[in-house]
């Protein structure tokens, strides 16, 4: 994530520089025009090939792994398989925790999602956190481990309250046939509730952000499956009360069942880039080897 369609452009020109075999799966998508300078035309694409693009993007057997950004793909694009991104471009609030969300997501074995900051955003993170997860706006705007997992435990009890007379507990016994009819009773149920789905998708939100700060303590451990279905129920009352009116495609069914089965929450992890180095040029060269 660069600050500008000229970092972009330069730095995907240095990375092809230094290993060109990662031409042909890396690309840029960012905004322009005809009027844009030459250099930047090979990578302007219109809506329907940046659609494609996407669809290739959340396909973990694509060869295509890699993406520079200039705000686009930060909101409303989900890629659950997405498992690092390298921020250097200033943010905050919302937009910050959008951008964080992209690689705090559920899949498969994933066991969390790294953010590497290249320009200090940790303290502005904390902020937002502070700001999203603290009840109408107001709290502290910089939260340690221990507030939370107070906000933490306090989401979790409202979403539990809402679901007071579904017992939701028995699908973590259940077979993988029987897990997504249930999920759907369950939204069915939400949805049912005065202003439900508002009330719902709100605190699950919430609840992913603050959970990732905490995910390592046995507090949040020992709620890590509950979280886990709440999203999945989530994202599948997101499509069916949204815009789409075909519904889940058969696809999206079978990743929500994935999704439950993996009984695991990413966490976003928030590093110092100067202090670690060493490890990010070593998981780059793991990348380009496989």
């Amino acid at each position: 994530m660069c600050m500008s369609r000229r970092i972009c452009v330069d730095l995907y020109d240095e990375i092809v520089r230094i290993a060109p075999d990662l031409a042909g799966n890396i690309k840029i998508i960012m905004t322009g025009g005809s009027s844009d300078p030459e250099s930047y035309q090979p990578h302007i694409y219109g809506k329907k090939r940046r659609t494609e693009l996407a669809d290739e993007f959340r396909d973990p057997k694509n060869p295509f792994k890699i993406v520079i950004v200039r705000d686009m793909w930060l909101t409303g694009f989900d890629a659950p398989c997405l498992q690092t991104m390298y921020i250097d471009k200033p943010m905050q609030g919302h937009g910050l925790m959008q951008a964080i969300a992209r690689v705090n997501r559920v899949y498969f074995d994933k066991k969390g999602g790294l953010i590497a900051d290249y320009i200090g955003l940790g303290e502005n993170l904390k902020q937002a956190l502070g700001v999203y997860t603290a009840s109408g706006g107001h709290g502290a705007t910089s939260i340690d481990v221990s507030e939370a997992i107070a906000i933490m435990r306090e989401k979790f009890e409202i979403i539990r309250d809402m679901m007071h007379g579904f017992d939701y507990r028995p699908i973590f016994k259940m077979s993988d046939a029987e897990k997504l009819p249930f999920m759907m009773k369950m939204a069915d149920f939400i949805l049912g509730k005065d202003k439900g789905k508002e009330r719902f998708i709100k605190p699950v939100l919430e609840l992913s952000a603050v959970f990732s700060l905490c995910a390592t303590t046995d507090a949040a451990k020992e709620i890590r499956d509950d979280v886990g279905l709440f999203q999945c129920v989530k994202s599948i009352i997101a499509k069916s009360s949204g815009g789409d009116a075909s519904g889940k495609t058969q696809e999206e069914k079978e990743q929500a069942i994935k999704q439950m089965i993996s009984k695991a929450v990413s966490n976003a992890e928030i590093i110092d880039i100067s202090a670690t180095s060493t490890r990010i040029v070593e998981r780059m060269t793991r990348a380009r080897s496989k």
